[in-house]
């Protein structure tokens, strides 16, 4: 409330001043766990929309999914970019070996959560899994995908600084409970577009059974291709950005 000399009772200005704080609040939270938010920095969710293309990835590698998928994609001839998780990797080489002519991007050590860690903590979290990112496909990694989509400004810093892009795919294929695993194909169908990255949810905990997860991928696949849109790699797909 304005007193008659024009200066805010204190009552009024505590009220803004608190609601100053509750906007930075809210303007945070959004810049963290909204995926597409891009005010602390560069995150790429799309290729150019001018070319009829997308990308396929796939997170949480490697899994039981992983040997199956790999095959499938070798078959129809479909390039895709597996982020892994380090400690995951290394206790599974045989997985690793059907990636090593993907593209492969990187979580982290594990599927935990990057956000308000400190630049050291961040470098111990995901160097070794870049380097070996590095050493199985025989060149630099050059994405990284954070573990539920969430970053920060340190993040996207240290990401910046190890040569990492951060990547947050603009369709998500994933699988609820009380729906129909095609419907979910369909949803994505419905809504794709030139430039899209799709992510196909493959944890096996909540992944469809193998046989049904390979032939809903290839429904997608057929699907993509029905309505003109080729399937690049990610790299050549946001060169293009």
């Amino acid at each position: 409330m304005l007193k008659s000399t024009g200066i805010l009772s204190k009552s009024a200005l505590k009220g803004l001043i608190l609601l100053g704080g509750t906007g930075a609040l809210t303007a945070g939270a959004y810049e963290i766990f909204c995926s597409r938010a891009t005010l602390w920095g560069r995150v790429l969710t799309h290729g150019s929309r001018n070319v009829p293309a997308i990308s396929l990835v796939f997170d949480q590698s490697p899994n039981p999914l992983t040997e199956p998928i790999c095959k499938r994609l070798h078959e129809l001839e479909i390039p895709a970019t597996f982020f892994i998780e380090g400690e995951k990797a290394k206790s599974n080489p045989r997985a690793m070996r059907s990636l090593q002519s993907f593209e492969i991007g990187i979580h982290g050590e594990t599927y935990r959560s990057l956000i308000f860690q400190n630049k050291m903590e961040l470098r111990h979290m995901l160097k070794p899994c870049l380097t070996l990112a590095n050493d199985i496909q025989g060149r630099d990694a050059c994405f990284l995908m954070p573990p539920h989509g969430w970053k920060d400004l340190r993040l996207i810093r240290t990401a910046r600084e190890l040569g990492l892009f951060v990547v947050n795919p603009s369709l998500k294929l994933s699988w609820r409970e009380g729906v129909l695993f095609n419907t979910s194909v369909e949803r994505i169908l419905t809504y794709v577009g030139p430039g899209d990255i799709i992510l196909v949810k493959n944890d096996p905990l909540r992944s469809p059974p193998e046989p049904l997860f390979i032939e809903l991928l290839t429904l997608l696949i057929i699907g993509l291709k029905d309505k003109g849109l080729r399937i690049w790699g990610l790299s050549p797909l946001l060169r293009l950005h």
